[in-house]
């Protein structure tokens, strides 16, 4: 009996330990860019401790919440990048039990980009370039009726089409299309408008890790470790960009460097806000995850009002305080 009941403490003392052995799979939201080189970093420096994660390109296609639910049935521990707005459609309407426990960008990278200024939600019409799933932000700002105003075009990887002129509106990143316009409408010698949401009344966030319901109540250990790496790994990638590059050229050797070092500024400022500075990176804001159901629930996104509080957790600070 002595044996026995030494046999089931040995267990249970090393069940945490098993269970942070097992690999840890992090579908990120696109191709590998500086915007996610925070679980990339965490990977190559060892930030994650003893969790063994692996770091999984995103891209068009199947996205990081079908990856993830299809990795957790499979038995997997997953998390997945995605914005809040889809988080919050997966849940209301196909009930997948997603949480999210941190988000890298504390304000919305995106941005639309005009030949005209855009003063007003009346001034959004025409062929809109947008990502397909990301086009929530912009049916928000103009409400019911939105496809009576404007068309979107699914934008894919590039902004060719508005810089042809095909579309008068197209979506950007400040870290990445952005820079892409800037730098094309410099040799065209044109000028064009760019429009932030917050200025439209749509002040959401942009990049948020999640997992399950399931993994939460299972591996609590594992959640930490992932969200604490990662934002020690964004820490380390702001502040040593050009090692950094190198770390993110080894999975992607296309990857332009003064590109790259051109979305470090942007980055900063969407990742080191006050609130990061007190709470640490990746800091859940209760107030901002209220705003996207309310405007979504306005603008017919969705038929009722969801338990906000389901959709995140507070119970996994970071810790990584911003220099």
């Amino acid at each position: 009996m002595k044996s026995a009941g030494f046999a089931l403490v040995v267990l249970v003392i090393l069940l945490p330990l098993t269970a942070i052995a097992q690999e840890v799979i992090v579908h990120e939201a696109w191709f590998i860019h500086m915007e996610s080189a925070g679980g990339w970093v965490a990977v190559d420096k060892g930030f994650y401790g003893k969790a063994k994660v692996k770091e999984v390109q995103g891209g068009p296609g199947i996205s990081p919440i079908q990856k993830v639910v299809a990795a957790v049935r499979a038995g997997n521990i997953a998390f997945g990048n995605d914005y809040p707005e889809n988080i919050i459609r997966a849940r209301e309407k196909e009930g997948i039990d997603l949480v999210a426990v941190s988000v890298d960008f504390q304000n919305s990278a995106m941005r639309i980009i005009s030949w005209n200024p855009i003063k007003s939600a009346k001034d959004i019409k025409g062929d809109f370039g947008i990502w397909i799933g990301y086009d929530a932000k912009v049916k928000c700002v103009v409400g019911k009726g939105w496809e009576k105003q404007f068309t979107i075009q699914n934008q894919g990887g590039d902004i060719k089409p508005w810089l042809l002129g095909t579309w008068p509106l197209a979506s950007a990143m400040t870290y990445n299309e952005l820079i892409t316009a800037q730098r094309e409408t410099k040799k065209m010698g044109k000028t064009f408008y760019t429009t932030d949401y917050k200025d439209l009344g749509i002040n959401w966030m942009d990049n948020v890790l999640f997992t399950t319901e399931e993994i939460l109540k299972k591996h609590p250990d594992v959640v930490q470790a992932v969200v604490t790496g990662r934002y020690k790994g964004f820490q380390w990638a702001l502040e040593n960009p050009k090692e950094t590059f190198d770390i993110l050229k080894k999975t992607n050797e296309g990857l332009d460097f003064a590109h790259e070092m051109d979305a470090v500024a942007p980055m900063k400022a969407l990742m080191i806000t006050a609130d990061t500075k007190k709470y640490g990176m990746g800091y859940i804001n209760p107030r901002k995850w209220e705003n996207i159901p309310k405007d979504m629930l306005q603008a017919g996104l969705l038929e009722k009002m969801p338990d906000v509080k389901k959709v995140y957790s507070e119970k996994f600070p970071s810790g990584v305080i911003p220099k």
